[in-house]
């Protein structure tokens, strides 16, 4: 059952044929007799315990799962037919109407879980949780609902721990924010002109030069000091590179209640306007001293598309490296239910927050009940107004919805099995069915999971060592300019990795002069600095859940020097001090590197025979630091961010860090009021929220698109205790070599591999994307 991962260099055509229908020569057909090259196997798997990948809806959805496609179509034949509810179908709706904004899984309080998975008690029902936009009352508001039971509702409940109703200025992000069209129109009557005479395009009726308001960024009610819908949009020259297209000139709309647009700022050259009449004025008296930028062409020297360009590596194209499976895949899926090795766990996607595992377990235990995405935010900073203010909560934008069109033999390995969200949003009274949003792999690492080599003449002498395979549950939200892949990685030692690379094309702005905020990276342009920003919800579990918070604090200590020639000598040794954290303030972790220490979650109610306590130990090795105040601005918004760590008691009425509703005076819920109220954490149910982050500033390498090296943050859980010995020692493919000596010589090697052949004998099934893409194109882009 088990088998080795190799990479194998393809050269030059090794799944191809040449123009005789011949096999292409490459090093492979070299290693086997001449007989044989016309009857190498495909690589499948060797047994029906592995291999298994069944993708179906389940007749009867775990607790974890997806909304199913039945489940919302039973959902929105429910919720039509309620005449309360008085809803606009999605075709139909407007920001006066009443219309179903998102709807997705809603998981029941977890000790009603726990009792299900532990104890053998009925699944709780499935329910849907459902936001809807009330435009067309008498006072306008936004309602939670959760309606029940799946997949044939029969009644519905507001959200608990929500308020009733929630003002519907306050409302998330909505296609009506984005509705744009009367405003360009003014725009182009009163100074399209102008901006033609500038930039070279105009507003509507463009043809090929178009300017665009691509970039909306939310100047929220905290920043502003009025309740209103308040929106910067930057203009840009419109080409498939436009967004390292900026021009000088951004507007600062109003939306209302309505759905209806006001410009109440205008910049241009340097300055805020009031109106548009303002701005041309100042243009007809300095003109001639104002800068104008060409509409850029494919042809141009500064082509900044995304698009290989370049002397290439290699003189002649050779195909990349490509992983093998001989065995073929070893992971077993259920519907949304993974197993693999010792590991074993459900996968699914939040419509805002994104990914999230739930009941992860090794061995048959649960390390954690959930692994979830809480919030991707980004921060900027700059030398205009529109700068000072610009940050982004993606979950705003339905990170869920966004993560999709994974790519195989790029994104993920060609052999990777690919898994569905689903979910209903405001666009369509249908299911979104994103068909690629999730991946999941095996993957050698290239690095040994574990090696030693004996070397010593006079000793034994070996080596042992076992290649590092883990399994990787990959994700690649695309929200708006920045993607970001997010792995779930799991290692044969017990050990798990979240890892977050962010890439993607960085967010410009109009270069005016010198500043302490970017770069020049180029004609006219600049990217401010700005600070990423990932926050992961880790609910552990150790042994039960009755957890307690530990830190390993490492302190120096003055002992006696006993092997000085003086006496009264002293030397310095490191110490390690456990320290118990009591309250949830206590345990709001900020890192101070003078102060080094291990973060471990352990269950005191269970001891090993020399009195130790099992755990896990979190590594936070993406930590960052928010210079920022914590009140200042939109940073209440992002509370978390103040801590590489936070552990708070677990509560139901805690499922998230981030609220969709922080842009707003009115957050239902930030983040603070969570340790604030400064719990007892000894012996509780536990969650961790871990904050990683990385400061970006903006080089000329980042064009035009920024590269992954060097970008990537990750947490580790790690096994503290917990085993005997590393259960990595159970990892299959280790070899050991040992030297066998005859009359003082070493005439050979005794070779070990415990029962994993070390050859491969197979080619990996011929792929045939591009002939499915041009089949179905929206498996990669978005489809009209």
């Amino acid at each position: 059952m088990l088998k080795i991962i190799v990479l194998i260099l393809w050269i030059d055509g090794i799944l191809s044929s040449n123009g005789n229908g011949e096999k292409c020569d490459h090093l492979f057909y070299k290693w086997i007799s001449k007989s044989a090259k016309n009857s190498i196997p495909v690589c499948s798997r060797k047994s029906s315990l592995y291999g298994n990948v069944d993708l179906r809806e389940s007749i009867k959805p775990s607790v974890f799962r997806d909304l199913t496609k039945k489940e919302i179509e039973g959902l929105l034949d429910y919720l039509y037919n309620r005449s309360d509810l008085n809803l606009t179908t999605a075709d139909k709706k407007a920001t006066n109407s009443n219309y179903i904004f998102i709807s997705e899984v809603f998981l029941p309080p977890k000790k009603h879980v726990l009792k299900h998975l532990d104890t053998g008690y009925a699944q709780p029902q499935r329910e849907a949780r459902v936001m809807i936009f009330r435009g067309a009352i008498s006072i306008p508001d936004v309602i939670e609902i959760i309606v029940s039971p799946l997949p044939n509702p029969t009644g519905y409940r507001h959200v608990p721990y929500r308020p009733k109703s929630i003002p519907f200025i306050d409302r998330p992000i909505n296609v009506f924010d984005y509705n744009l069209r009367p405003m360009l129109e003014k725009i182009d009557k009163v100074a399209g002109k102008m901006l033609n005479e500038l930039y070279g395009g105009r507003l509507v009726n463009c043809g090929d030069r178009c300017l665009t308001f691509s970039l909306n960024s939310q100047l929220t009610t905290p920043v502003s000091g009025v309740s209103k819908r308040l929106w910067f949009s930057w203009l840009y020259q419109f080409t498939e590179h436009f967004l390292l297209r900026p021009v000088d000139f951004a507007v600062l709309r109003e939306v209302d209640n309505n759905g209806n647009v006001t410009i109440t700022k205008i910049w241009f050259d340097g300055s805020f306007f009031d109106s548009l009449e303002d701005i041309v004025a100042y243009y007809n008296t300095y003109k001639e001293y104002i800068n104008k930028v060409p509409f850029p062409t494919r042809t141009g020297k500064n082509d900044k598309s995304i698009n290989s360009r370049g002397e290439p590596s290699f003189n002649k194209p050779l195909k990349d490296p490509s992983q093998v499976s001989p065995d073929g895949i070893r992971y077993n899926i259920n519907d949304r239910h993974v197993s693999y090795s010792y590991w074993e766990f459900d996968v699914g996607m939040a419509v805002f927050y994104g990914p999230r595992l739930n009941d992860i377990r090794y061995k048959g235990d649960r390390i954690a009940y959930e692994i979830s995405l809480q919030e991707l935010a980004n921060f900027y900073s700059g030398d205009k107004p529109q700068e000072h203010v610009l940050f982004f909560l993606d979950s705003m934008f339905k990170i869920g919805a966004y993560a999709k069109y994974l790519h195989p033999g790029v994104d993920c390995p060609n052999d990777a099995t690919f898994i569905s969200s689903s979910f209903k949003i405001d666009r369509k009274d249908e299911p979104l069915i994103n068909e690629r949003a999730f991946c999941i792999f095996e993957f050698n690492t290239g690095m040994p999971l574990r090696r030693h080599n004996g070397y010593f003449w006079n000793l034994h002498r070996f080596y042992e060592g076992v290649a590092n395979v883990v399994l990787i549950v990959r994700t690649i939200p695309t929200i708006g300019i920045y993607d970001y892949i997010i792995d779930f990685i799991f290692y044969k030692n017990g050990v798990i990795e979240v890892k977050i690379t962010p890439t993607g094309i960085v967010t410009s702005s109009w270069h005016r002069h010198d500043n302490p905020y970017s770069f020049q990276v180029d004609k006219n342009l600049m990217s401010p600095i700005h600070q990423h920003l990932f926050n992961f919800k880790m609910d552990l579990d150790i042994k039960g859940t009755s957890n307690r918070f530990e830190t390993i604090d490492i302190e120096p200590v003055v002992v006696d020097n006993i092997c000085h020639k003086n006496p009264g000598a002293t030397i310095v040794q490191d110490r390690f001090i456990k320290r118990l954290k009591h309250k949830e303030l206590e345990a709001a972790f900020k890192f101070n590197f003078d102060f080094p220490k291990l973060l471990t979650f352990v269950n005191n109610n269970k001891k090993d025979k020399f009195g130790n306590s099992p755990g896990y130990k979190l590594l936070n090795k993406g930590m960052t630091k928010v210079v920022r105040p914590p009140n200042d601005g939109n940073n209440p918004a992002i509370s978390w961010s103040q801590y590489q760590l936070a552990v708070t008691k677990y509560k139901d009425s805690e499922p998230y860090s981030s609220s969709v509703y922080t842009h707003s005076d009115n957050p239902v819920f930030t983040f603070q009021e969570f340790i604030d109220d400064n719990e007892n954490i000894v012996d509780k149910d536990l969650v961790a929220w871990v904050t990683m982050g990385v400061f970006h500033v903006v080089h000329k390498e980042d064009l035009p698109v920024t590269h992954t090296p060097g970008l990537s943050q990750s947490t580790f859980l790690t096994p503290f205790n917990y085993f005997d010995e590393s259960p990595g020692m159970s990892a299959g493919n280790a070899v050991r070599i040992d030297a066998v000596d005859v009359n003082g010589k070493t005439k050979t090697v005794e070779i070990e591999r415990f029962g994993t052949k070390s050859d491969v004998n197979c080619i990996p099934e011929k792929t045939y994307y591009d002939e499915l893409l041009k089949k179905n194109p929206c498996l990669a882009v978005q489809c009209l």
